[in-house]
């Protein structure tokens, strides 16, 4: 999984930016949500597969992240990757994504931030650290 701000739309496909590193993707999205530039997405993303294409895949609905900023996610990310420190450096930002600081932590993230959905897309709202921000916690 990843945290991504959509870049607009080129060739069809979706350009997400991953918000501390700066890489970019063109993603073909399979729920066919084609989103907003600006909007923050919670995503995973497949590689291309063998080279044949050059476009990454969402492989889940995207999670669109509402109602905090670029700036307010990427102080938590950087607040969160703080607490790992048994990791190195170059680690703590994939471990977080795919596991989180606890055992549920993204599942409880999604329960509490959701906000509301249409058919490609799921919509959460908050910080997973700020429970005030969070709709249902």
């Amino acid at each position: 999984m990843g945290i991504y701000e959509h870049g607009g739309i080129r060739g069809g496909r979706v350009r997400l930016q991953e918000l501390l590193t700066g890489r970019d993707f063109d993603v073909l999205c399979t729920s066919g949500y084609r989103g907003k530039p600006g909007e923050l997405w919670y995503v995973r993303l497949c590689p291309p597969l063998a080279d044949l294409v050059e476009h990454h895949v969402s492989f889940t609905t995207p999670y669109v992240l509402t109602q905090a900023k670029k700036a307010d996610w990427m102080a938590y990310l950087n607040r969160a990757m703080g607490q790992l420190n048994d990791l190195e450096e170059d680690h703590r930002l994939h471990d977080l994504l795919k596991y989180g600081l606890g055992v549920h932590h993204w599942n409880e993230f999604v329960f509490e931030g959701y906000h509301h959905h249409q058919f490609d897309a799921i919509f959460l709202a908050g910080i997973p650290d700020v429970k005030e921000s969070l709709p249902h916690a």
